[in-house]
């Protein structure tokens, strides 16, 4: 118990990344009168009052932080991972829980979902993403503080995704809602025939998750068939481009430009967010077609600068291009 004291003490020197906490400001004009104008001397004098205009200030709420907690010691297990002590797994669980972080169920059990929850706390501090608790991670547990928003001001009901740590944050009210782990475009080159059935045509890109501000447009439950495969659940925010269950999550980038999110996470993330909500994606690299060509024989087209725009599908589903 003592050296937990001394751990809670000592966190502001741990080698783990700062953490910037608070919400943003933005301070309204005052306007300001005289209280009484007085006319040019006359004969007789006459004054005239006016109103002054009330001062206006809109504060957008911070984030709400949560309190520091005690959870039990590891440092006799040097770390905490599958097959550690039920109970001692559990308080952990409870905490990521209660940070929003989603570890699956609190049953003691240090399953996949806990790895996943683990690892985007780890991304999140700038630990190694090896999904198992150490000292480091037990005293960001305790003394945990969500960082500030990429977009502090912009929309209460939003998802950011961060390509460069590679996490999904969903905020509700300005308040998160949901801290998950998610792999983006691997930047390796690939090809694919489109459209899936009958293709005509054969494009070979780099696949990217592009940066910008998009919005959700079009959600399937299920599995959505496209050119690259399957798509659990996806919520498309640009063209081809969702966020998706996946049965694999790796730690680092590895799609063809979607956002991977863990299984169980898909199983609900549509019902916390709606077509129409704000998607800022930032650290991503912009879309690079490299050849488009026709199938079966012809000229191959050149590649463009930038792909195509096209509108959102109004009644049939988005030419899945990413996974």
């Amino acid at each position: 118990m003592v050296r937990k004291a001394f751990s809670l003490r000592i966190v502001a020197c741990l080698a783990i990344a700062t953490v910037a906490v608070g919400g943003a400001v933005i301070a309204g004009a005052t306007l300001r009168a005289n209280d009484k104008e007085e006319a040019a001397p006359t004969t007789t004098s006459t004054s005239t009052t006016t109103t002054v205009a009330p001062t206006t200030t809109t504060t957008l709420p911070g984030l709400i932080q949560p309190a520091a907690v005690m959870l039990p010691d590891i440092a006799y297990l040097t770390t905490l991972g599958p097959g550690s002590p039920a109970d001692i797994v559990s308080a952990y669980q409870q905490r990521l829980t209660d940070l929003k972080f989603d570890p699956g169920p609190v049953d003691g059990s240090y399953s996949q979902d806990t790895i996943y929850a683990v690892q985007a706390l780890q991304k999140m501090y700038g630990l190694e993403r090896s999904g198992r608790i150490g000292t480091s991670e037990e005293v960001a547990l305790e003394t945990f503080q969500y960082p500030l928003p990429l977009h502090p001001t912009a929309e209460a009901n939003r998802t950011e995704i961060d390509v460069t740590k590679q996490i999904i944050t969903l905020y509700e009210n300005y308040q998160v809602r949901l801290i998950t782990t998610t792999s983006t475009a691997s930047g390796e080159n690939y090809c694919y025939n489109t459209p899936r059935l009958n293709p005509t045509q054969r494009i070979c890109e780099v696949a990217t998750t592009p940066s910008g501000r998009f919005t959700y447009y079009f959600f399937y439950k299920g599995t959505h068939q496209g050119v690259l495969g399957g798509l659990y659940n996806p919520f498309y925010f640009n063209k081809g481009i969702a966020v998706h269950g996946y049965d694999s999550v790796p730690a680092t980038p590895a799609s063809h430009g979607c956002a991977r999110i863990p299984m169980h996470i898909s199983e609900y993330f549509y019902t916390l967010v709606h077509q129409g909500d704000p998607v800022y994606v930032d650290g991503g690299q912009d879309a690079q077609i490299l050849s488009s060509s026709p199938i079966g024989g012809g000229s191959p087209a050149p590649a463009p600068t930038s792909p195509p725009e096209t509108s959102p599908p109004e009644t049939s589903p988005p030419v899945t291009s990413a996974t």
